[in-house]
């Protein structure tokens, strides 16, 4: 070990026409005598129709969250954690990463495939076709496709009761609808659009009696769908107002409906202005002399910035990216323009303890990707203390100087055609000049280095990696 120190998604009070007029207590509505109560739930996705007498799931109640702050750190710390346990891994594969001629940097094709949507039109771009035909899309948390694009396909409905003398309510029957939804970031405003869309002919009435009138009853009755904020104005903000459809309406209406959810950049005072929000879908019943409850899709979080420094070709100073992942970049072996690279990388992770320098402690190398946070990930920095402190132990141990030497540090390379590579990264916290982790050198082409270099600056600016802010980690492939 080396003793160098180095120096939600928000409520907003939008109206809502048609279900805010209706929406009351459950309890007062009960006294008043009100015959049916309509209380949304979550149910699983099934294409179609559900079918006769199957059993429907009901969530528990949600926790409400505190809507007049910023999300706490154990929140953010957990939308990881669920990452991990998700299977929520956003793939930046470098082996598909073009280069220019002198294959040092990404190509200004590469550049665009990386680059992150600074627009968006009514309907979801075809990324998020792609994304809805995975099999993650139809789980409870959805599909997160990368940083930029997420989505999910699921059901919305709502249960039906009647209210008996003595205040009880008897379950008569559900009315839910299959949909689609995508939510597609921005890679010049704080923002994201979230979009929605009913699945045609999808419409299920379950468990109904002929009694019960439902033929001619439920389909007049009426639910509304809004994406909204767990945090009010003061963080971030929703735009538009709920939509809302007879039962019957949404059987056939299955055109893409959109909200924006906006961070307010003046909530922060940390670096790049970060701020993490939680969002959601709110849906809830109406019509009739019905009194009906809201209720809401899980939560899912984003992470808003304003850093400057991401620059392709074009500049892009403000952000809202997907934050329910496992951000993590990756190298193969088998491409031959980072072979080396790749090797030397898989070797430091896996087995640290014979790797140059040599420590007398056994070495610890963080920054294995394992598909889960169990192991420590690796911290972006901008060039300065931490990356100096970096070169100069990195350059001591391939130079065998002070605090190495011709025992410990890197044996002699050929310094016309190679360069001495180093893991963790010099552009990370955890790079050679760390006084916690260690790190491996080793001598490679140096084409082979100066590909890898501009493939990392690449997945920098894909995934978005903030200074001291994002961990992520480094998968090698065969």
């Amino acid at each position: 070990m080396r003793w160098f120190a180095t120096g939600l998604l928000i409520p907003l009070a939008i109206g809502l026409s048609g279900p805010a007029a209706h929406a009351q207590d459950a309890t007062t509505a009960a006294i008043a005598g009100t015959k049916l109560i309509g209380e949304p739930v979550l149910l699983p996705y099934k294409l179609g129709k559900v079918r006769p007498g199957e059993k429907v799931g009901r969530p528990a109640p949600a926790v409400q969250p505190d809507r007049t702050s910023a999300l706490s750190a154990k929140t953010v710390a957990n939308a990881l954690l669920n990452a991990g346990k998700q299977e929520q891994h956003s793939y930046a594969d470098t082996s598909k990463v073009p280069l220019t001629k002198d294959a040092t940097v990404p190509s200004s094709e590469a550049a665009a495939a990386a680059a992150p949507p600074t627009g968006w039109g009514d309907e979801p771009p075809p990324d998020g076709a792609a994304c809805l035909d995975r099999d993650g899309a139809e789980t409870a948390s959805g599909e997160t496709y990368n940083r930029w694009l997420w989505c999910k396909k699921g059901r919305l409905g709502i249960d039906y009761y009647t209210v008996n003398s003595d205040g009880t309510r008897e379950f008569h029957g559900t009315a839910s609808v299959a949909y689609d939804a995508v939510t597609v970031g921005n890679g010049k405003e704080r923002a994201v659009r979230t979009y929605f869309q009913a699945q045609y002919g999808s419409v299920s009435y379950d468990g109904w009696s002929p009694l019960d009138g439902w033929i001619w009853e439920v389909d007049d009755l009426s639910m509304y769908v809004l994406s909204d904020c767990t945090q009010d104005a003061t963080f971030c903000y929703g735009t538009g107002s709920g939509i809302e459809h007879t039962w019957d309406e949404w059987d056939y209406h299955d055109e893409w409906l959109h909200w924006d959810i906006y961070s307010n950049e003046t909530a922060s005072t940390a670096a790049d202005k970060v701020l993490y929000h939680q969002w959601h879908f709110r849906f809830g019943g109406s019509g009739g002399d019905y009194v009906y409850t809201t209720g809401t899709t899980e939560n899912h979080t984003i992470r808003c910035d304003s850093a400057n420094y991401f620059t392709f070709f074009q500049d892009y100073p403000k952000a809202c990216v997907n934050y329910d992942v496992i951000p993590h970049l990756q190298y193969s072996v088998g491409d031959s323009r980072v072979t080396s690279v790749a090797q030397h990388i898989r070797f430091a992770q896996n087995d640290p303890t014979r790797t140059y320098p040599i420590e007398i402690e056994r070495k610890d190398i963080p920054g294995k990707y394992t598909g889960s946070r169990d192991e420590r990930g690796l911290h972006r920095v901008p060039a300065g203390p931490i990356t100096s402190a970096n070169r100069y132990y990195k350059d001591a141990a391939c130079n065998r100087t002070t605090p190495y030497n011709d025992q410990t540090g890197l044996p002699a390379y050929d310094t016309a055609t190679q360069d001495c590579d180093e893991y963790p990264f010099q552009s990370t916290d955890e790079g050679a000049g760390s006084p916690v982790w260690d790190f491996s050198v080793r001598a490679v082409p140096r084409t082979e280095n100066q590909a890898a270099g501009g493939l990392l600056i690449w997945y920098y600016f894909s995934d978005r990696i903030l200074y001291n802010t994002d961990e992520f980690w480094v998968d090698i492939t065969d």
